[in-house]
């Protein structure tokens, strides 16, 4: 009976064996799929990153040259801008000096025009009205001395001071002598 038993205890252990083995067998036939599956979404993981990596350098490296590029064109931007404030603060002067210069013309064209064609006293007015201080001198000579050669001068002051606020510059020898000959001759 003994040996019935052992056969039995050896037949169950035998089957518990078997079906244990068969058990891992399957089991390792399941673990192999799973990590064969598992390597092959790693690969796709794998190349999908290098893929995003090589979009990244790319991404990165055209980033860098376009701000590059950008700086590059904002430097040259601040360099123009500044030459054109320059340039607009040397019109303004220009401007500001021209305006003068019209001013000075104006008010002189001002005087020979009431001269001309107003009353002596409102020439007179326009005189003293004036900041010249050289027209005034000359004016109180005319008036003082009442001579021919006074008033030549005091004309051609007026003229010359034009011409050279204009920038047409001519010398006036000559005229209070060519005026005294004309109405001496």
């Amino acid at each position: 009976m003994l040996v019935k038993i052992f056969y039995i205890v050896g037949s169950l252990f035998l089957t518990v064996a078997l079906l244990g083995s068969a058990g891992m067998g399957v089991w390792t036939y399941s673990l192999n799929n799973q990590l064969e599956q598992s390597q092959a979404d790693y690969q796709a993981l794998k190349s999908d990153y290098n893929k995003l990596d090589s979009r990244y350098s790319q991404a990165k490296a055209d980033y860098a040259s376009k701000s590059d590029k950008a700086q590059a064109d904002l430097e040259d931007a601040q360099a123009q801008i500044k030459r054109l404030e320059s340039n607009l603060e040397q019109a303004q002067t220009e401007n500001k000096a021209l305006k003068d210069k019209i001013s000075a013309i104006q008010s002189k064209v001002a005087v020979l025009n009431d001269f001309w064609f107003t009353s002596d006293s409102v020439f007179a007015s326009q005189v003293d009205s004036s900041n010249d201080e050289q027209l005034k001198k000359l004016y109180k000579g005319v008036n003082e001395f009442q001579s021919w050669e006074a008033f030549v001068e005091l004309m051609s002051y007026l003229i010359q001071s034009i011409s050279d606020t204009s920038g047409v510059s001519r010398q006036p020898a000559g005229i209070v002598s060519a005026v005294t000959v004309g109405q001496e001759g």
